[in-house]
């Protein structure tokens, strides 16, 4: 009994056998890892970041071509100027409840008041593109300031995604204000930060969002730099970006199956690509591997009993290695690389959905463009329709 007890406590300690190998790659490789969630509140910040880009906008060139149609019944200044300042107060009010709830020490009570302040009315019209007498938008700027400072200093995440909000509101409105800026200037002004924070805030904001949205705005900026877009479709596009990255509507939302079926065949052309460039730049190892395959199946046919499948076994076990392990190795390598590569080609398909380039190049233009000659993949992803 206590010999029998010894073999069966060696064999649980070794390395096992070849087939446990394939059963644990399979158990791992249909596993898809979740990543982490998203921060609602985060979302809320970007929200209260784009709105109150929308208030200053406004105190400072003092006309409305920068928002959105008024709901109905609230079609003049006062009550658009109302609204928006409750959107802003609403918003304040539930990132103020987070940070005391966080006992973070900062709050945003004082800037809670300061929006409650702003109801008073509505800024004066001006001519078009003049902007406001100095001291005018004086108190939103300060508003604007102070959430900034104190989100920055509390969470880092919540600081970055109000002033995603803020600059995006800031570089879709700029050119609708203001006839001095073009479309082409603003997107070049802002797109590099934008960039930056999207790409910090991937896992805080909603799924798909970030990713999507850098992808639009990498689409809008090489667009730009061959044709001329309107200042009206640069605000239709933020408002589109603006739905998603708060969350309003889902990236996926706008999907059709026709976007699926692309994104399957992209992502198999992409690993039928990969595995020729590997097979190209590898073949001697790729030799090795297929005569080791090759042998692994058929110590799985004849089983790996003899001095032949002892000594594979005990050279694994040598390496503190088992069969099961390298299953899971390499099925979780697998499962993980084909999430990466589906999300990406998810993320693209959002973007190109919500992407409102009425005037995008034509083939001709794009291959033409001096712009884009050592770019390939964004000129495919222009071409995309």
């Amino acid at each position: 009994m206590a010999a029998s007890d010894s073999g069966a406590s060696a064999k649980a300690d070794g390395a096992g056998t070849s087939t446990d190998a394939l059963a644990a790659f399979a158990a791992q490789a249909v596993k898809i890892p979740a990543g982490p969630a998203p921060d609602a509140k985060a979302a809320v910040a970007y929200a209260l970041g784009w709105t109150v880009g929308e208030a200053l906008t406004w105190a400072t060139f003092g006309n409305t071509r920068h928002l959105e149609e008024a709901p109905p019944g609230l079609g003049d200044d006062a009550e658009r100027w109302k609204l928006l300042i409750n959107q802003i107060t609403f918003r304040c009010a539930q990132l103020h409840a987070h940070l005391k709830d966080a006992g973070a020490g900062l709050d945003l009570s004082g800037q809670f008041q300061e929006s409650v302040g702003l109801h008073d009315g509505p800024p004066p019209p001006r001519q078009d593109g003049q902007a406001a007498a100095q001291g005018e938008a004086e108190p939103v700027s300060k508003l604007h300031t102070g959430i900034l400072e104190t989100l920055s200093s509390v969470e880092q995440p919540l600081g970055k995604a109000y002033l995603l909000g803020y600059e995006m509101k800031q570089m879709c409105a700029t050119p609708a204000v203001n006839e001095k800026i073009t479309v082409k200037t603003s997107v070049e002004q802002f797109s590099g930060q934008l960039h930056t924070l999207l790409i910090a805030l991937a896992s805080k904001l909603p799924s798909n969002a970030a990713h999507a949205a850098d992808n639009s705005l990498r689409l809008w900026r090489a667009s730009v730099r061959i044709v001329t877009e309107s200042p009206e479709d640069l605000l239709r596009q933020g408002r589109n970006g603006r739905e998603v990255l708060a969350g309003d509507v889902a990236g996926k939302d706008g999907l059709r199956l026709s976007d699926y079926i692309a994104a399957a065949d992209s992502v198999t052309g992409k690993l039928r690509e990969t595995a020729r460039q590997v097979a190209r730049r590898f073949w001697v190892w790729l030799v090795v591997v297929l005569a080791v395959a090759a042998a692994g199946i058929g110590l799985i046919a004849w089983g790996t009993h003899g001095a032949l499948g002892a000594g594979i076994a005990g050279l694994i076990a040598a390496f503190g290695l088992t069969w099961k392990g390298i299953g899971e190795f390499f099925g979780r390598a697998a499962a993980q690389g084909e999430e990466q590569l589906w999300d990406a080609e998810i993320d693209w398909a959002i973007a190109h959905r919500f992407t409102t380039l009425s005037k995008c190049p034509n083939k001709k233009q794009i291959k033409q463009s001096a712009e884009l000659k050592n770019d390939q993949p964004m000129q495919e992803d222009l071409r995309t329709p």
